[in-house]
């Protein structure tokens, strides 16, 4: 959960926001799997069973997560990505694909249709938990996010100039 402070007639108060995330894949286990990682960090989660539910979902809920798998009938993560990402829908959250697929094309379309991160199952717990706290926790405000150009000059400048 996220917390901050707020000014309440000159007193502190404490708000509390939890986090939402949409998990979304075809087989319940793998579902019931990842809502026990994330409830257990103190996220809330929601469900869907395919990508059209979870189209429905999206389009009337806000999350700050989506779990994605890539192989479900209907509609698959890749389509339902790319939907969500499309000027018509414009779902900005975080998107965090998962599948058993281990082939770097499948990454590569991931990446193409707009998810923020690919990962491999099984996921191991720690590793979901850190993704989703990372990915949903706000940035201060005087922080500018690192892409990855500028990390990777950086990176070259530093070893360049340890030397």
């Amino acid at each position: 959960m996220t917390s901050r402070s707020v000014k309440d007639n000159g007193r502190q108060a404490s708000t509390t926001k939890t986090r939402r995330v949409l998990i979304v894949d075809d087989a319940p286990t793998v579902r019931m799997y990842h809502r026990s990682i994330l409830q257990a960090a103190g996220f809330e989660t929601v469900e869907a069973g395919n990508g059209f539910e979870a189209l429905e979902l999206a389009l009337v809920g806000k999350y700050d997560l989506m779990v994605v798998d890539v192989n479900m009938p209907q509609m698959d993560g890749f389509a339902l990505v790319e939907r969500l990402r499309s000027d018509e829908v414009g779902i900005s959250w975080p998107i965090v694909m998962i599948s058993t697929e281990a082939q770097d094309s499948d990454a590569d379309s991931a990446y193409r249709v707009g998810a923020n991160l690919f990962l491999i199952k099984p996921v191991e717990p720690d590793l979901l938990r850190r993704v989703a706290d990372i990915l949903t926790s706000p940035l201060p405000a005087a922080a500018a996010p690192l892409t990855g150009a500028s990390f990777v000059e950086s990176s070259s400048t530093r070893r360049i100039e340890g030397s």
